[in-house]
């Protein structure tokens, strides 16, 4: 991939020397000659170095380094240049500050240590989501599915293809998310979950506002979508998404550019995305709550993830997974087992939270039992196990086994709907929207 550097400098021998020098190194070169120029240029565009002389025709580079280091690394350059000037530069986020003249190799070699510094970072960030998240380097699992999803994901992964993907609450549609993102070795995992951004802040996080867009905005900001540049945009709970932004979502996937509340510039992007959705987003299109068009832009590749209950032979496999990794998150000296009962039982019960419903469940148990060698199914008496060969359950729609757990669990947490919300993974919008479906929704304010 070609490095683009920015230089900004308004003395036509010394831009045109330093961009040649440049261009020889193999960087791609932009050269601005004013601070008009600058400012368009780091808007349409996006850069892995800036060169700004602090001395231009129209004003003071420093006014516009605080823009410009939220795109790249700045390195300020001056003629005139002071201790004072320097430490300035630095305090406002400059990477560095050379005095003219100075020696070409040394400058090459500042771009070079900005740009690696630069990607050292983000790669930083990118490591430390991954160790504090719940990313999965490998799927576990033994079933036709489970092999399926691995064979599919690294196929899917190189090609730069919008993909969408399908599946209950707690199946793991962000891991897979994840999964296809560390594969295609693409930068940074930008995670936004249309179900948990209000309304109103919808636009301004997504696609970020300039200085003055609207009341409070003191500074300009970039989007979410701004900063999966070069990235993988992972949009889950996409049915959430209000049907105005859906619009403007359908336009950044049709002309790879974003434009800030309040600019008049678009920006271009090199961008992947992937959706994510609870809910059958045909189905919803359909009934009018999504548009069709953004569907099936969305829709390029589709992959649908299977229940637990789908795959069942990959409980056991699953269990023996999660337990030593629970164990150690709550400081225990060793790893209890699963007793053959109870390894029955719970590959027996249906799972409606799928696969963190089960870690969330082990975590209980290991808590509830830590001085126990073995946990047996006594110890689950709270899971109400409908037997596989039970017909009259097999036959039961399954609308109505959500409904059931969901009324479960909101019992058990004396009706708390935002913990019962973020217990089954979905955004609190989604429960009252359930709720008000099976028309089991208070008429009166909830504070919960």
């Amino acid at each position: 991939m070609t490095r683009r550097v920015l230089v900004v400098d308004d003395d036509l021998a010394f831009n045109g020397l330093l961009s040649a020098a440049l261009e020889e190194e193999g960087y791609g070169l932009v050269q601005a000659y004013n601070l008009k120029q600058a400012e368009k240029s780091i808007v349409e565009e996006f850069f892995d170095c800036i060169i700004l002389d602090v001395r231009l025709p129209d004003g003071s580079g420093l006014d516009l380094l605080a823009e410009a280091t939220q795109i790249a690394p700045v390195i300020v350059v001056s003629a005139h240049g002071d201790i004072n000037t320097a430490i300035e530069a630095v305090k406002k986020g400059a990477f560095n500050f050379l005095e003219k003249p100075f020696d070409l190799t040394h400058a090459l070699l500042e771009v070079r240590r900005a740009i690696e510094y630069s990607e050292l970072s983000k790669e930083r960030d990118h490591l430390a989501e991954k160790v504090s998240g719940e990313t999965l380097s490998e799927f576990v699992g033994r079933s036709v599915t489970v092999r399926k999803l691995k064979e599919t994901i690294s196929m899917i992964a190189p090609k730069k293809v919008t993909v969408l993907l399908e599946g209950e609450s707690g199946t793991g549609k962000e891991v897979v998310a994840r999964a296809i993102h560390e594969l295609s070795k693409r930068q940074r995992f930008v995670a936004i979950n249309c179900g948990a951004i209000p309304e109103n802040l919808f636009e301004s996080e997504l696609f970020g506002y300039e200085k003055g867009a609207f009341t409070g905005a003191m500074s300009s900001k970039p989007g979410l979508i701004e900063e999966s540049h070069r990235g993988t945009l992972f949009l889950d709970e996409i049915s959430e998404m209000p049907q105005q932004m859906q619009v403007k979502l359908l336009r950044v996937l049709e002309t790879s550019s974003t434009q800030r509340l309040g600019g008049n510039n678009s920006r271009r992007l090199d961008l992947r995305v992937i959706a994510a959705s609870n809910r059958d987003l045909e189905s919803a299109v359909s009934s009018g709550q999504f548009r069709n068009d953004l569907y099936y832009r969305l829709n390029v590749v589709k992959i649908k993830i299977a229940s637990l209950r789908e795959k069942r032979e990959d409980i056991p496999l699953l269990i023996k997974y999660f337990l030593p990794i629970l164990s150690r998150e709550l400081g225990l000296k060793s790893t209890p087992t699963i007793s053959d009962d109870l390894l029955r039982e719970m590959t027996d019960y249906n799972w409606p939270g799928n696969v963190r419903e089960l870690r969330n469940r082990l975590l209980s148990l290991l808590a509830m039992n830590s001085d126990s060698k073995t946990i047996s199914a006594t110890s689950l008496s709270d899971i109400k196990k409908p037997p596989r060969e039970d017909a009259a359950f097999a036959e039961e729609p399954l609308d109505e086994l959500e409904r059931r757990y969901i009324l479960w669990l909101l019992k058990r947490l004396k009706s708390n709907k935002s913990e019962t919300a973020r217990v089954l993974g979905i955004s609190k919008s989604t429960l009252y929207d359930k709720l008000r479906r099976w028309g089991l929704l208070e008429s009166n304010n909830d504070p919960s």
